[in-house]
């Protein structure tokens, strides 16, 4: 059976990566919530995707220069405030499984610190396009299941993924093929699509792709 994952929640049906956006993806019976994370310039493990906030926000600034009081002063388009990872477990534990990915450097270690306090080392995966940031969350608990992203494929990337030892790899969803999810499966490696439409994911589901990452979740269901 196919796992949909809600990308930032379900982005599709509210602001991306808002409390709201991740309560519709446990509504709509997603398997797991993939979110992503950053450092507030104090620190705080928030959950945003861009470098910069005036894409989904109503303010300016880099998120790494911006202290949790100064980003939590501005409001995403259904009108929240940009939440903290602490904030999204308070509202998936017990309910839904998350996929967090690392878009930042220094984010591996208040991330695992935060998973460990929750007792979620066993219910969460991290990816990352970064395969330093998933070397370094691997050092400090290599329990902790990890996957890696990339948007574009070569056989090369068989080599990084033994190296890492990720438990998932995660291309986007245009550039899967059935060679590649054969390989890694070969590897015993899960495979998670990103960026999937209702008919990309069609095309995808017989080719035995394992997950699906999507805005819509409820198409797949």
């Amino acid at each position: 059976m196919v796992k949909i994952i809600g990308h930032r929640g379900a982005a599709g049906h509210t602001a991306e990566n808002s409390l709201e956006s991740f309560q519709i993806a446990i509504k709509l019976g997603c398997d797991k919530a993939e979110l992503d994370v950053k450092l507030s310039k104090d620190n705080h493990v928030v959950v945003f995707h861009d470098d910069e906030i005036s894409r989904v926000t109503n303010g300016t600034g880099l998120v790494h220069e911006l202290k949790l009081s100064e980003l939590k002063k501005y409001r995403l388009e259904n009108g929240q405030s940009i939440p903290t990872l602490q904030e999204v477990i308070d509202i998936a534990k017990g309910k839904i499984d998350l996929q967090i990915e690392l878009k930042a450097p220094h984010t591996p270690k208040p991330v695992y610190e935060i998973l460990l306090k929750n007792n979620l080392i066993d219910n969460t995966i991290i990816t990352s396009f970064d395969a330093e940031l998933l070397k370094e969350i691997k050092s400090i608990n290599p329990n902790l299941k990890t996957g890696l992203l990339f948007r574009e494929y070569s056989e090369h990337i068989w080599q990084l993924v033994d190296k890492l030892s990720v438990d998932m790899i995660g291309p986007k969803g245009i550039i899967v093929t059935k060679d590649m999810i054969e390989k890694a499966h070969k590897r015993g490696k899960i495979v998670y699509a990103y960026h999937v439409t209702k008919p990309l994911g069609t095309k995808l589901i017989p080719l035995g792709i394992d997950e699906i990452g999507t805005d819509y979740p409820e198409l797949f269901h």
